[in-house]
């Protein structure tokens, strides 16, 4: 797996040593019984949180938990699913007008599937490791897509410590770029203004793990699901916090707007 930047883990670990929590952006709560919800920018910030036990546990997708474990050991945190959480499928934005970007992200994908680049990308960053770089294509449409992602979400978008764009969607998106002969210009978006930004034309289209739900699909059309993945559970290690169940009573850390968010909430809003 690809590890997060330099910069990341240098603010990370001193967040850790000053002993400081993140402020969550936002706290809704709910009754003693069902718990109380705490919304963060972004998911390190919730995990940090965490590990300095402002809350008890964080809810969100499962490679991008697994991902801050593999790279953070020394954090003391697990993590599991649960039976209760719903299978979930990625897919890439677009304004619901654009049925030519549609048609040409639809093609793109299906491209890189079907030649072996898709898993050469996925092998890289969720296999064993080997190295593979997107070969850059001609523009031969003439034409920049604009793709916006909230980059701070590895292993599928976040900063290197070059400062460039990495992870896989910004390989996956490339790779589509370069098969279908556009230009692809990544652009790092707020993940609560992503979707607005899109809507707004400021980008043509998202890339961002972002989950194709039916509310989304209200605003936007997706491309065909390119990533399975589900929600995790993570927690201290020797927490009594072993299912969703146990989650009651509890301050959980989510991404504001997350379909972690979306879970957990609704979860906690049938235990009322």
């Amino acid at each position: 797996m690809k590890k997060y930047s330099t910069v990341l883990i240098i603010i990370l670990t001193i967040a850790l040593l000053a002993g400081c929590s993140s402020k969550p952006a936002d706290t809704t709560n709910n009754n003693n019984n069902a718990g109380t919800i705490q919304r963060y920018g972004d998911i390190p910030a919730a995990l940090t949180e965490l590990i300095n036990g402002g809350v008890d546990a964080v809810v969100a997708d499962s490679p991008v938990v697994l991902e801050f474990l593999a790279n953070n050991p020394s954090t003391g945190l697990t993590a599991f699913g649960d039976e209760s959480f719903e299978k979930e499928f990625y897919g890439i934005a677009m304004r619901q007008q654009d049925t030519e970007i549609h048609e040409l992200i639809n093609e793109g994908l299906e491209r890189v599937i079907a030649n072996g680049v898709y898993d050469k990308i996925f092998n890289n960053y969720f296999g064993d490791g080997t190295e593979y770089v997107v070969e850059e294509g001609e523009n031969t449409l003439g034409i920049t897509i604009k793709a916006g992602a909230d980059m701070a979400y590895a292993p599928f978008e976040y900063v290197n410590d070059k400062g460039q764009p990495e992870g896989f969607d910004m390989d996956l998106i490339r790779a589509i770029g370069a098969e279908m002969g556009f230009k692809v210009e990544l652009i790092n978006t707020n993940w609560d203004g992503i979707i607005p930004s899109l809507i707004a034309g400021n980008i043509d289209l998202i890339i961002s793990a972002m989950t194709i739900t039916e509310k989304r699909q209200e605003t936007v059309t997706f491309s065909n699901p390119y990533f399975e993945a589900t929600q995790y559970i993570a927690v201290k290690e020797g927490s009594t916090i072993k299912s969703l169940e146990d989650l009651k009573g509890k301050k959980i850390g989510v991404q504001n707007g997350t379909t972690g968010d979306i879970a957990i909430t609704n979860y906690l809003e049938g235990q009322k």
